[in-house]
């Protein structure tokens, strides 16, 4: 009878064993061949020289590899900086707006999935190094001191936490992978709580960018931008930008960031701005 236990154990622990060694054979296999066709600005200027102009365009639009490839991405950013209030009266805000300023900070997650080399997996036609993805994010801002706001016709405000979520589609128009020099399309639908008693939530729509540079097969940066839009009118916009060292599939960076957002109704106007620095951490598979 022990002798069978400690059989059906060792078949056991075996299983599970070949299963991590797959996971971790992937993970490798993956990353070696990222890392094979990442384009770097160093590599670039090394052979710049002997290369023509459409010789630059092929590299730039090379045949992509023939087999579906599906990337996802977890981003998380945490950073401290200063918020700004600015309010007044919807008819007069230059004259008699009043400002409010205190220190703050703010989390931030991200996700992203790419159906790399959708099209040409599922045809066998070729075409452009051209995929679509999609995108989540939240963001949530933390006022560090309780401050109010002064409203010249209804008393004050008080900032509680801000709250963005967002989601949309992504285009990638340059860039193999997720892990290459990158020029990223983005398109989609935010709510927004400003955390303002007076201000309440808005929707809307937000196109922006991405833009992913290697300086070396380890070393780059990174920024994106995001226009917030209900409508016709600009409601705001975000940025941010960093450097960054990448080991493996682990991404890690500094940066700052800056947002803008402006609400009024017919009797008071109210422009935000917060800026921060931050660091972030994220994790490719």
């Amino acid at each position: 009878m022990y002798k069978v236990l400690i059989l059906i154990l060792a078949l056991s622990s075996t299983g599970a064993l070949a299963q991590t060694k797959r996971i971790v054979t992937y993970i490798d296999d993956v990353q070696e061949e990222r890392k094979s066709t990442r384009w770097t600005l160093t590599e670039w200027l090394r052979i710049k020289e002997r290369m023509k102009l459409m010789d630059l365009w092929l590299a730039m639009f090379s045949k992509p590899q023939q087999k579906f490839a599906p990337e996802l991405s977890f981003s998380y950013f945490r950073g401290v900086g200063d918020s700004k209030f600015d309010l007044g009266t919807a008819t007069n805000f230059d004259n008699d707006k009043s400002r409010t300023q205190g220190p703050s900070r703010f989390e931030e997650g991200r996700m992203q999935f790419w159906f790399t080399n959708a099209v040409t997996a599922a045809t066998g036609v070729r075409t452009l190094d051209i995929d679509l993805g999609v995108e989540g994010r939240f963001h949530n801002r933390f006022m560090v001191d309780d401050e109010a706001l002064a409203d010249p016709l209804m008393g004050n405000w008080r900032p509680g936490t801000e709250k963005i979520t967002q989601a949309g589609l992504n285009l990638r128009i340059f860039g193999a992978n997720s892990q290459d020099s990158s020029l990223v399309g983005k398109i989609g639908k935010f709510d927004r709580d400003s955390g303002l008693i007076g201000a309440g939530k808005v929707s809307g729509n937000y196109w922006g960018g991405e833009i992913s540079l290697y300086l070396l097969s380890i070393l780059g940066a990174e920024a994106n931008y995001y226009n917030y839009m209900d409508g016709k009118h600009k409601l705001g916009d975000s940025v941010d930008y960093f450097g960054f060292i990448e080991i493996y599939n682990v991404r890690v960076g500094y940066g700052q960031s800056h947002q803008n957002w402006e609400w009024k109704n017919d009797f008071n106007k109210l422009k935000t701005h917060e800026s921060d620095r931050f660091v972030m951490a994220r994790l490719y598979f």
